[in-house]
């Protein structure tokens, strides 16, 4: 009896074994069948998978179909810098230059005024500040929306941008010593473009909106700014995001030479909508009228009409 036994329980795992054996089969079957039939015209060095939405889309090999954004590339890894390495922390910040105290002098002394210059700039650059924070979200997300290798690449290379920004502009906010809020306004169109499922949105976001306007701050901010440390600092960033306003322009034109109707139309109420809060944020197009300007030129560049 206990051998019969035995000889049931090895008969009973020998079936087992075979079952499983069978069904490991069969779902690399149907897997090799997935990647021989592959995404409908879009099948070439393409791995297919019926995949979640938020899947990426995976690669047997490199494809690559914009150049213009493999060279974007080269230059973000030819281009790289490092934030405590390359600037002089140890500089004073200078909050004023002696010729805008001057007509001053007379009612404030130089301490306060110091002290106002400090908050004013404090309130600038926590903006600045989180804003940079808000690209680092947005690049991040863009990985897994964008199914172009070449674009993958260029978004690789502007998350860590977009870390260095923040530590820089973390680091001069530290050596401010002064706090201020973040602009509801302002967070509240940071979140719209986050929440956004639609690829066209947050790049237009991003890279046109908050980069364009963050662009035309730092210009001014280098070439006016009696503060040595912070126009080192602008010099540097600037460097990166020319790139990144470049990656948004040639990437959205060449989707958007065949996007379908309801995908420009969405696109274009989005770009109405960032015209309106951004203008408003900003105290009207007029405070930052060439920034605006150059944020609707490359819109049109894109094929969108900034009405």
């Amino acid at each position: 009896m206990p051998c019969n036994s035995t000889a049931e329980s090895a008969r009973h795992r020998a079936a087992a074994a075979a079952g499983l054996t069978r069904a490991i089969a069969d779902h690399w079957v149907y897997r090799f069948a997935l990647v021989s039939i592959g995404r409908k015209g879009n099948t070439r060095g393409m791995s297919s998978q019926l995949a979640a939405p938020d899947r990426p889309l995976w690669y047997s090999k490199l494809r690559i179909e914009m150049p213009s954004q493999l060279d974007l590339y080269e230059k973000t890894k030819a281009l790289q810098w490092n934030a405590t390495s390359e600037v002089d922390w140890s500089r004073p910040i200078q909050n004023f230059s002696e010729a805008s105290y001057t007509p001053y002098a007379s009612t404030i002394s130089r301490e306060d005024f110091d002290r106002l210059a400090a908050e004013r700039r404090a309130t600038t650059f926590t903006q600045l500040f989180f804003g940079e924070q808000a690209a680092l979200a947005l690049s991040a997300q863009l990985i897994n929306q964008c199914d172009e290798l070449e674009a993958r690449l260029c978004l690789a290379g502007q998350i860590i941008d977009e870390a260095r920004h923040v530590e820089v502009f973390g680091r001069y906010l530290d050596k401010l010593g002064v706090d201020a809020p973040i602009d509801p306004m302002l967070e509240d169109i940071v979140h719209r473009i986050l929440d956004s499922d639609f690829y066209g949105e947050k790049i237009v976001g991003m890279q046109i909106f908050l980069e364009g306007i963050a662009v035309g701050l730092f210009q001014i901010f280098q070439t006016q700014s009696p503060d040595p440390l912070l126009r080192d600092l602008m010099r540097l960033v600037l460097r990166d995001e020319s790139r990144h306003s470049g990656f948004g322009v040639m990437y959205l034109a060449h989707k958007f030479g065949s996007a379908t109707a309801a995908e420009k139309k969405r696109t274009e109420e989005f770009v109405g909508d960032l015209l309106r809060g951004f203008g408003a944020l900003m105290g009207g197009e007029a405070s930052l009228a060439s920034t605006f300007a150059d944020i609707r030129h490359r819109l049109r560049q894109i094929g969108l009409d900034p009405r």
